[in-house]
């Protein structure tokens, strides 16, 4: 029985999350370590290569540009399968993008889809259905909610661009051209769901015309998916193993057959595990904590670190009242930007996470250097100026800190946010006389609280999912399901649609660049610094897990040899 013996005998490759996961649902999920294994359970049509980032074929096995880059075509593998052996046809594409479209759902990257002709103007369609059947004396019935959803699907086929000749051909007309298109088709949001499997587990919310998604069909008795693994065992906070999909086109390239993820929430706990020879592989060791420090000082052979397109802040509730009511002093850019400069970022990256110069202070939210062609405006960020940002608190108000009260920095308990927090706690008493509360709450708790605004301060980290600017900057976006802070800006959002439009890229870049920068003037989130990617494998026995800024990996790639053990 799987869990009764050694790791070792259960999988054929072992590896540690820090944490244990929100979703396993591919229109659902946001958090990396989620992803990681969705990467695993089902397939895009691209997918990305982990040693050189480039586009290869996946679910599909070619595809087409218009000149004009308006529209796509893709033509589906002949032996693209389901793991119940149903062939992966273009409709579950179709099904699975329209879910992350629905505002039923509140998908967190909704708006990466809305490059799509017509999806952006389908999206508040459905909205403002929603908000009709919504209203007082408004009859609310099975039948009637019924109805709404089959105009929806109406509407929703004949606006948007989507379309299937047959079952093995895709095709995407885009609102304007997107230079990044491919890309965004190889992150796992835009992987398919099996279409009958799934829309059979969902249902009517009658009181709000909403559809309702069982969420147990991601549990492994339901799961049917299309990637090189299927869900043979998920224990909440314990462990997931995952066994090879016999259906997967690429079966037989694949070098191992078995994964078991453990979910070890300790970095000491997950080292010893790794020293023990329980695991093969610790991706997730927290650079906020001085374990990485240690680690990388010893000039260890199966330590492996490079610089990371992830950039770690601080989140300010940017909401005009708080969720008591009460007003919201963040909501002023003076306070926020106060704030920032009484954050000691060296001190930081030196004293607590002991990193230095290999892990950047970050005074941009783009970390440089990560994206050819793209440089951001680290001259428009704000550093550590104590006296600056007293005058700035003065105008606003608060002389000295006086009057500045209710703030607390809420973080999620596992990875050493605390050390970091109590820093910028003493930094904030000692230099601007604003005292803070501490908050540490365990991650599922934190992530409700993050989407739903319910903190003043809260600490955050975002990595870039496809090689493009906007992977960072549409967070900031009005109503963008990544935008925790809450900020909105119309002179931001028209600046984002203009470079949207724009084809000449170094003018699309200068306008990007603009964007960041009022960013950076208005600090709804204060960069602290840019992360490092730091992976704890023996290459001598594990192969094929090359380290990258994108965190690109293809685990059905890396081939373990025990007999080194």
């Amino acid at each position: 029985m799987a869990g009764c013996g050694n790791p070792a005998d259960e999988a054929d490759f072992r590896f540690i999350s820090a944490s244990a996961h929100h979703y396993l649902d591919p229109q659902k999920a946001s958090w990396s370590h989620d992803i990681r294994i969705i990467e695993c359970l089902f397939e895009p049509l691209v997918r990305v290569r982990p040693d050189d980032l480039q586009v290869e074929p996946a679910a599909a096995q070619s595809w087409e540009a218009s000149e004009d880059g308006l529209a796509y075509t893709f033509t589906l593998r002949p032996d693209a399968k389901w793991s119940n052996g149903d062939p992966v046809t273009a409709g579950d594409f179709i099904y699975a993008w329209q879910r992350a479209l629905l505002p039923d759902s509140a998908a967190d990257y909704t708006q990466l889809f809305f490059c799509i002709r017509g999806a952006e103007a389908f999206f508040k369609w459905r909205s403002n259905q929603l908000a009709q059947y919504q209203q007082p004396g408004e009859a609310r019935t099975a039948e009637s909610a019924t109805r709404l959803w089959e105009e929806a699907q109406a509407r929703f086929a004949q606006t948007v661009g989507l379309s299937a000749p047959d079952d093995r051909t895709l095709r995407v007309e885009l609102a304007q051209p997107t230079p990044y298109f491919i890309e965004l088709c190889a992150f796992a949001t835009f992987s398919p769901v099996h279409a009958a499997s799934v829309r059979a587990m969902a249902g009517f919310n009658v009181d709000t015309s909403t559809l309702v998604q069982d969420p147990t069909w991601t549990k492994p008795k339901h799961m049917v998916g299309n990637g090189p693994y299927t869900l043979k065992q998920w224990l909440f906070k314990r462990r997931l193993l995952l066994t090879a999909n016999p259906h997967y086109w690429g079966r037989a390239a694949m070098r191992n057959t078995s994964i078991l993820e453990l979910i070890v929430e300790s970095p000491q706990t997950a080292l010893l595990k790794y020293e023990n020879g329980e695991v093969d592989w610790v991706p997730d060791i927290p650079t906020a904590k001085p374990i990485a420090a240690d680690l990388i000082h010893r000039n260890r052979g199966d330590v492996h670190v490079c610089p990371a397109a992830g950039t770690y802040f601080y989140n300010f509730n940017c909401k005009p009242t708080l969720n008591d009511g009460s007003p919201n002093p963040l909501n002023d850019p003076r306070v926020r930007v106060a704030l920032s400069m009484g954050i000691d970022r060296k001190t930081i990256v030196d004293r607590v996470t002991r990193l230095g110069d290999k892990q950047p202070i970050a005074l941009s939210f783009v970390p440089p250097g990560s994206l050819p062609g793209y440089d951001p405006p680290a001259q428009a960020g704000v550093g550590f100026d104590p006296q600056r940002a007293k005058q700035l608190l003065a105008q606003a108000g608060y002389p000295d800190g006086q009057g500045l009260t209710g703030l607390s920095i809420l973080y999620n308990s596992e990875g050493g946010h605390g050390t970091i927090a109590q820093q910028i706690k003493h930094a904030w008493q000692t230099h601007l006389g604003v005292a803070v509360k501490l908050e540490a709450v365990e991650s599922k708790h934190f992530s409700e609280r993050l989407k739903n605004q319910d903190y003043t301060i809260c600490r955050a980290s975002w990595f870039g999912d496809y090689q493009d600017p906007t992977t960072f900057l549409d967070k900031f976006l009005t109503g963008n399901g990544n935008n925790d802070c809450a900020w909105s800006n119309a002179d931001y959002d028209q600046l984002m649609h203009e470079a949207a439009a724009e084809t000449d890229r170094a003018r699309r870049a200068e306008l990007l660049r603009q964007a960041e920068a009022m960013v950076l003037a208005h600090q709804p989130v204060a960069p602290i610094f840019y992360y490092v990617n730091l992976w704890l494998y023996d290459p001598r026995r594990v192969e094929g897990l090359p380290i990258n800024p994108w965190k690109i990996r293809q685990l059905e790639r890396v081939k373990v040899t025990r007999d080194a053990e």
